[in-house]
């Protein structure tokens, strides 16, 4: 869905079922709060949260908000500037002056010209994201060719990004993560902050408000929902003189799932509000979740948010990478215009590969075959191998675990027989395998050197908010053929790679 402006236009994300079941929500909260309050004896809304019901009635109503705001996304194109905003709090601003260059993102294989995140690379190196997921395809279509149409990459003011500033902005923890510690941080330490202060309440209660002798009226249970699970608690009724006035109460003192099976008539002890008499509540020791339990579950809130905030202020730290001159000399080796030509010709990456390169290339037969394989732990081999034993010995047994046993057999044959790729430099071919050996490297197919027209180094938005980065070899048709992927805490072992492998390909130009 678009708007148009004067200069600019505004698209909003989908807008279908997400806000049907928003709307649901909060029609339904509100229904349900006026057919309570159009009841006979209505007591008023404090009455209302007092017993719990408005709590009730509440939550679908903030649940249907908050949904509704998760969906609520927005792109604002003007001539100057584009800017997305986030659940309408979170804006990315991007400035047509500082683009370098742009990229896209597919997972819609049908539709290769709608993209699901852009990504903007800015003069100075660094990289921004737009994730439009939630867009519907057209409205994603629209966004791309808008934003096409009013960026104008000139040779004039295009730049080759310095490769140390890409990879320290890398480094560098994206808004997201920054966001989700900040908050995990602000949220536990409220958690505790609130129980600790409804347990200091009590207890000045409890030495301040008077005391008076209470007879039991009613000792029943009732059960309570809160969800999928219900419980028991006590339903307590009980009078009090105060000040020579009659006053009748229902509250218990810290917990109503353990109060003692007392018998009508029986007298208990009642604290009573000196300055509002019908404030009041039975007295009933420390037990269940209340007392001493209570003050572990406010510290170990407590330590947790100390660790989520610990996480938060590490993302604050800038990381510094020194880039090893063999890059950087190859990088400096190739001319502009040939690493402009070869990122013009990319076409948006839609497949990846589940190579993961965590150490240096493995060469073979004199240096002719150079691998790269996927890493697997010996600790995961063990736990995958005994759960695969129990799964076939539970088997023997009860016929439905077949089922399982071979879940986790294939789980058991990806990680003992793990895929590679493998380049042969005398052959010029490269192909992507499970198992190898020199012997049988002629019998199996592969993809020629000639056909690829540069490397390419994507930041990949998909695995852990661009945590990962994809190498890719690009065909002169200009797509992205996988070879492996790189973590952040890796890129010393690609810096060291890139160079020998572009060079050994064909002095193959390198964009990212």
């Amino acid at each position: 869905m678009a708007v148009s402006e004067k200069g600019c236009k505004i698209y909003f994300s989908q807008w279908g079922p997400p806000t049907l079941l928003c709307g649901m929500l909060v029609l339904f909260g509100v229904s349900a709060f006026v057919i309570a309050a159009l009841k006979p004896g209505f007591s008023g809304i404090a009455e209302l949260f007092r017993h719990g019901a408005g709590y009730a009635f509440c939550a679908p109503v903030i649940l249907g908000i908050l949904f509704f705001l998760f969906f609520f996304w927005r792109v604002r194109i003007e001539d100057t500037y584009a800017t997305i905003y986030y659940c309408t709090f979170f804006p990315v601003r991007i400035n047509y002056a500082e683009i370098n260059r742009l990229a896209y993102f597919l997972q819609r294989y049908k539709k290769q010209e709608v993209p699901v995140a852009i990504h903007f690379y800015l003069r100075s190196g660094e990289v921004k994201y737009w994730n439009i997921n939630l867009f519907s395809a057209p409205t994603a279509k629209a966004i791309r060719s808008e934003l096409e149409k009013r960026i104008k990459l000139t040779e004039a003011r295009r730049k080759i990004p310095d490769v140390e500033l890409w990879a320290n902005n890398l480094l560098r923890s994206s808004k997201t993560v920054k966001i989700i510690w900040a908050v995990a941080a602000v949220f536990t330490f409220s958690l505790g902050v609130w129980e600790m202060t409804e347990q200091m309440i009590w207890d000045k209660h409890i030495k301040t408000w008077d005391k008076v002798d209470g007879i039991i009226l009613k000792n029943t249970t009732k059960r309570v929902s809160n969800g999928k699970r219900s419980k028991e608690i006590a339903d307590v009724e009980y009078k009090y003189t105060y000040k020579d006035k009659l006053y009748y109460g229902t509250k218990i003192v810290y917990d109503s799932e353990h109060f003692p099976d007392l018998k009508v008539g029986t007298k208990r002890q009642v604290i009573v509000d000196p300055e509002n008499p019908q404030e009041c509540a039975i007295m009933f020791w420390y037990r269940g979740k209340w007392g001493a339990i209570r003050w572990i579950e406010c510290n170990f809130l407590y330590l947790l948010s100390l660790t989520f905030a610990t996480l938060f202020f590490r993302t604050l730290s800038k990381k510094e990478m020194i880039v090893p001159e063999t890059l950087k000399n190859y990088m400096n080796s190739i001319p502009p215009e040939r690493f402009y030509a070869a990122f013009d010709m990319e076409l948006p990456v839609a497949v990846l590969n589940k190579i993961e390169l965590r150490q240096k290339m493995e060469y073979l037969q004199n240096s002719r075959y150079g691998v790269i394989g996927q890493n697997v732990s010996l600790f995961s081999c063990i736990i995958w191998g005994v759960l695969l034993l129990l799964a076939v010995t539970l088997s023997l047994f009860e016929p439905r675990c077949w089922l399982a046993v071979i879940i986790i057999g294939v789980m058991v044959y990806a990680l003992y027989a793990p895929r590679r790729i493998v380049f042969d430099f005398q052959e010029k071919t490269f192909f992507c395998c499970r198992k190898f050996s020199p012997a049988k490297a002629e019998k199996m197919k592969g993809f020629s050197f000639d056909k690829v027209d540069h490397l390419c180094c994507n930041t990949l938005l998909n695995r852990n908010a661009g945590q990962f980065i994809g190498v890719f070899a690009v065909t002169h048709d200009g797509y992205k053929l996988p070879l492996f992927t790189v973590s952040k805490k890796y890129l010393e072992q690609l810096f060291e790679v890139l160079p020998e492998l572009a060079e050994k390909m064909g002095h193959l130009p390198i964009t990212y």
